[in-house]
């Protein structure tokens, strides 16, 4: 596939998005997300208040694909499959005996299908929803049908009941999205002031054939997934195991997330298919934001999953893109060889305070009784004046302005005049280092090595400012500004670890080179 039709992709879905949207306030966003896993072949579920357009995501959506045509239904307790999967064919049934529904204008017949209040479906219409989805079949009387079914969108102002059958249904929808209230006040008033069009007509050019369906499902399945993301995947799963543990000892088992071999198997394929329709042969690290809709169970947890997601983007995403974990590991070793050859330990002598009750130290000579610093006390003293209690031998204690000077001396202030005075002290051994110097051969082997280092990572700079600067960078189609700002920080905490390294490396050249 050339890399101008990538890019025509790119274009295409674009302008589709842009043409679903219109009239649409704030719901830019749902819209891409419901056509990004309509063309993964997926689900997508909306949660939120009655209101806020989640029916019109779905009339817009049918409009992506030629000849496109929607089912939509409010489910209610009383519902029965004839009314989702159509009525039985009462000439099947009187002249040959056989059950069979006539499906052309219900579900089964759809390309796009909204069902609302999705939870208040019976038990046989689950059932039947399960194999729908999963598999695209459909069971009419003695025959499996091929249902002809690219988005399902279904969506409720709750999630499901707990122990009702609900769970495998739930699990089924692979995108998870909370539809909230339009924000801005603008946004608002256009809205109620103005005639949203319940239908548009969308330019058949843009409009995606079955043929092309095929077509692209083929190539969406040979799209890399790079080392990048795949790390970012085995972080995410490790985060949330260890908040499964952590919910399972505070036995809050309502709070597990589950996500199945298969769920992630699915997540793979969204996120290749995000890849694909921003014109990438390739996973970006950019794609993989996504996952945030895919994990969580409970709306509670929407906003630490985000925060799973991008900090597996920025800590360990990039780290793995550019080879800083490695380079990292190779920045200590040279610093380690370094050292080794620069420093030498030596057991030195030295006087240092003694230890009286195993918590204070004593002031020599001291014009008072309360001659007892605590240790933890002198420890925190620095050259600036402080005021601190010191101590007698009965424990009392009393005010003074005091300061370190030194190891073993210390500076009090007494009746207004500041007085020196050491503390009791002996001599001790103690290991330290002296400084050795190395040879100039050994220098310049040094040399050597520490400019690889910065070699590589003013390569890694420029590969980032290339990166930044690159089209998969510019913006992804199915992130909101906010998500694309995040990604963004990311890379610039990326960069600025790599100038912190470059720092480390200077001052180790510094240390054996003076």
């Amino acid at each position: 596939m050339i890399t101008n039709e990538f890019n025509s992709i790119k274009v295409r879905t674009s302008q589709l998005l842009n043409e679903m949207s219109v009239g649409l306030y704030e719901r830019e966003e749902v819209i891409a997300l419901a056509f990004l896993s309509a063309i993964a072949g997926e689900s997508i579920f909306m949660l939120g208040p009655p209101g806020v357009a989640k029916s019109m995501v779905a009339r817009r959506l049918k409009h992506a694909f030629k000849d496109g045509k929607s089912f939509e239904y409010l489910m209610n307790r009383f519902s029965t499959p004839d009314e989702i999967f159509g009525p039985v064919s009462i000439h099947k049934l009187s002249k040959e005996d056989k059950f069979e529904r006539l499906t052309d204008h219900y579900l089964p017949g759809a390309s796009v299908v909204f069902l609302d209040e999705i939870w208040k479906a019976g038990p046989s219409i689950q059932n039947a929803l399960l194999t729908v989805i999963n598999e695209k079949l459909y069971r009419n009387g003695e025959q499996e049908v091929k249902v002809k079914l690219q988005g399902l969108l279904a969506a409720s102002n709750e999630l499901p009941a707990r122990g009702e059958g609900l769970e495998a249904l739930w699990d089924r929808f692979l995108l998870r999205y909370y539809v909230y209230g339009i924000q801005e006040d603008d946004h608002f008033f256009d809205m109620i002031t103005s005639t949203i069009p319940e239908d548009i007509e969308l330019d058949q050019n843009l409009q995606i054939s079955v043929e092309e369906l095929a077509h692209w499902d083929a190539l969406i399945d040979e799209i890399e997934v790079p080392k990048e993301v795949r790390k970012v995947i085995s972080v995410i799963r490790k985060y949330i195991k260890s908040y499964n543990t952590e919910s399972q000892q505070k036995a809050n088992h309502d709070d597990i997330i589950y996500v199945s071999d298969r769920r992630w198997r699915k997540i793979i394929r969204l996120i290749r298919t995000s890849a694909f329709l921003n014109g990438r042969k390739e996973v970006d690290l950019m794609d993989c934001f996504v996952m945030m809709h895919c994990i969580w169970n409970n709306p509670v947890q929407m906003d630490l999953v985000a925060r799973w997601v991008g900090e597996a983007i920025q800590k360990y995403g990039f780290s793995t893109k550019f080879s800083l974990d490695a380079l990292k590991n190779k920045i200590d070793e040279f610093q380690e060889e370094v050292e080794e050859e620069t420093k030498e330990a030596k057991t030195l002598n030295a006087y240092l305070p003694e230890l009286f009750d195993e918590r204070y130290y004593r002031i020599s000579n001291f014009d008072s009784s309360f001659d007892r610093i605590l240790k933890e006390d002198f420890e925190i003293l620095s050259g600036a004046i402080t005021t601190m209690s010191l101590y007698n031998a009965s424990s009392q204690s009393q005010k003074y302005s005091i300061s370190k000077l030194a190891a073993d001396e210390v500076e009090v202030s007494i009746n207004n005049t500041y007085r020196r005075f050491k503390l009791k002290s002996s001599q001790q051994q103690r290991t330290g280092f002296v400084i050795r110097k190395i040879s100039q051969e050994k220098v310049a082997e040094f040399d050597q090595e520490a400019n690889q280092i910065l070699n590589y990572l003013n390569e890694v700079a420029e590969q980032i400012a290339d990166y930044r600067a690159s089209e998969k960078v510019v913006g992804s189609l199915f992130l909101n500004e906010q998500t694309q700002n995040l990604f963004h920080d990311s890379l610039n905490e990326t960069l600025r670890v790599v100038l912190e390294r470059k720092l480390k490396i200077e001052k180790v050249k510094s240390s054996y080179r003076s």
